[in-house]
């Protein structure tokens, strides 16, 4: 299952659709994901019957199931979380979700939780599961209590919270600087922008990391580079070799 998760997020588009862009709470992702009372601007646009299809609550915690996990690179790790398979996550593109974990012994009072803000790197229209990307760090509270999940455990999510409406062609040019696991909430734009043939946004992306085996999502984003005119990435390094 690992490997088969693996070759999704290579960008391979068979089986239950390639993994979009991933959890970010470092680099560029503080762009859309910034800590802030989640909106409920969205549902409301909908409708209760649109509402009621989408697994996500923007006012409520609830639990999802790690169906899966796979080491993506030295220090990141790829995460698919399960919940109905009739149902969409209910995420637009620019937005992300918040994760709380429990953090210590519960004491008198109540118990303490961690809360960290992911950008899924799931297609928004996947039904029944959800993508994270994340960098496990040696001294990251919720990255470390990631890393330690196992297949059938939950974690408590809230949202979605959006922090930028992107509209088709708003824009005739859009510059991405992104940076590690940053990217995530840059590749969901740009995935948004290439699938969509009414929108001729040119997209550039200039995605840092300290070195080439740091450097998440290559292969899908060099697909895209090659397979769309108007987008182009380009990377760079702090230790080359």
């Amino acid at each position: 299952m690992a490997a088969l998760l693996l070759r999704r997020l290579a960008g391979t588009h068979r089986g239950r659709v390639p993994l979009a862009a991933a959890a970010a709470v470092t680099g560029g992702a503080a762009l859309f994901c910034a800590s802030s009372p989640p909106t409920i601007a969205l549902m409301e646009e909908k409708g209760e019957d649109a509402a009621a299809k989408v697994a996500l609550n923007p006012d409520k915690w609830l639990e999802f199931k790690l169906q899966e996990k796979a080491t993506v690179s030295h220090n990141s790790q790829l995460f698919r979380f399960s919940f109905d398979p009739s149902t969409k996550l209910g995420l637009d593109v620019a937005s992300c979700l918040i994760t709380r974990a429990p953090i210590g012994e519960e004491v008198e009072g109540g118990r303490k939780f961690v809360i960290r803000p992911y950008t899924p790197i799931s297609d928004p229209d996947s039904k029944g599961y959800f993508d994270l990307l994340i960098k496990v760090y040696p001294d990251g509270k919720m990255s470390q209590y990631f890393a330690s999940l196992k297949p059938g455990d939950v974690v408590e999510v809230k949202g979605p919270i959006e922090k930028l409406r992107y509209s088709p062609n708003m824009k005739k040019q859009i510059g991405m600087i992104a940076g590690g696991t940053g990217i995530t909430p840059m590749l969901q734009v740009v995935r948004a922008i290439l699938k969509n043939p009414d929108d001729n946004t040119q997209v550039s992306l200039i995605y840092a990391n300290v070195s080439p085996d740091d450097i998440l999502l290559k292969r899908e984003l060099d697909r895209l580079a090659s397979s769309y005119p108007n987008f182009k990435v380009f990377y760079t390094v702090d230790k080359p070799s």
